[in-house]
């Protein structure tokens, strides 16, 4: 996993950081529901497809949920990546955007936002 834009995120990166910086945390129901999103594209079944998408989206956007919300940025990551592969890209996006938003060095959505405005400008 690469999370990094500069090699002044790297450098800043501290002995504690370094050693969790290659591997990735997330919350285990944004995971579940992700990984349906996936299952069901992958099955074909398009309205469970669907279901499990908006679910994943009402999870991270329900301000009650927020305490169970360890990585959110993460979560967001993953939503983004749904509306990806939905050939959403401005909600893709949006999803990136507020990824960096809650944490802007060492994240993943770096790179994603890279490549969605290749898509949109494409």
């Amino acid at each position: 996993m690469n999370r990094n834009i500069t090699q002044k995120e790297v450098s800043l990166r501290n002995n504690k950081d370094k050693m969790w910086m290659d591997g990735a945390e997330i919350d285990a129901r944004p995971f579940l529901h992700y990984h349906q999103y996936l299952t069901y594209r992958g099955l074909g079944e398009r309205d469970n497809q669907l279901h499990a998408i908006e679910v994943l989206e009402s999870y991270i956007f329900d301000i009650g949920n927020s305490i169970n919300l360890y990585h959110p940025e993460t979560s967001l990551n993953l939503l983004g990546h749904c509306y990806e592969m939905e050939g959403d890209y401005e909600r893709a996006l949006s999803c990136y955007e507020g990824s960096l938003h809650l944490v802007n060095t060492n994240n993943a959505a770096n790179w994603h936002i890279r490549r969605v405005l290749h898509f949109i400008s494409g």
